[in-house]
């Protein structure tokens, strides 16, 4: 029986990891940011630039590349329609994939095409420029979670 409990737990936490990233408009996008005090990644992209395609088809979708943007509100700028964005930003080549911390303020950014190993590596670096901070409530919860699931299953 303690197998199936631990079965199910584990079925839980790989399905939740398995979700896509949800890409938000910039307006969106920044309140979410502020709201939940979360990093961002801007997507600048172009619907004619082959680069910007290939990393939306086989970048993104990458399970790799989700999991790791999982603690980033991930917002997509079509820079033919949100020029005023584009030059907020000084985005002059696309792709260009901006970093920035819950404030808004630039952490880092990456000009060209990257293919999922080099993402992970660039949303890596972005998290490290991030001030470090206790863990959060979602950390103490499933803590705390974990720790009762254990006694329960210990029970039995």
């Amino acid at each position: 029986m303690k197998i199936v409990y631990i079965a199910v737990l584990f079925l839980l936490l790989a399905t939740a990891s398995a979700a896509d990233t949800k890409w938000y408009s910039y307006e969106d996008g920044m309140v979410a940011a502020g709201s939940l005090n979360m990093p961002v990644i801007l997507d600048f992209y172009a619907d004619w630039c082959s680069p910007c395609i290939a990393m939306e088809e086989g970048t993104y979708p990458d399970p790799r590349v989700v999991l790791e943007l999982s603690d980033f509100v991930a917002i997509k700028v079509d820079t033919q329609k949100r020029i005023d964005i584009e030059t907020k930003y000084g985005i002059a080549y696309y792709p260009t994939v901006v970093f920035l911390d819950a404030q808004g303020r630039e952490l880092s950014r990456h000009i060209g095409y990257l293919g999922p190993e080099d993402m992970v590596e660039e949303i890596k670096k972005s998290r490290g420029m991030l001030p470090k901070e206790s863990p959060g409530v979602e950390a103490i919860f499933m803590i705390f979670a974990f720790v009762c699931a254990y006694r329960w299953l210990k029970r039995y």
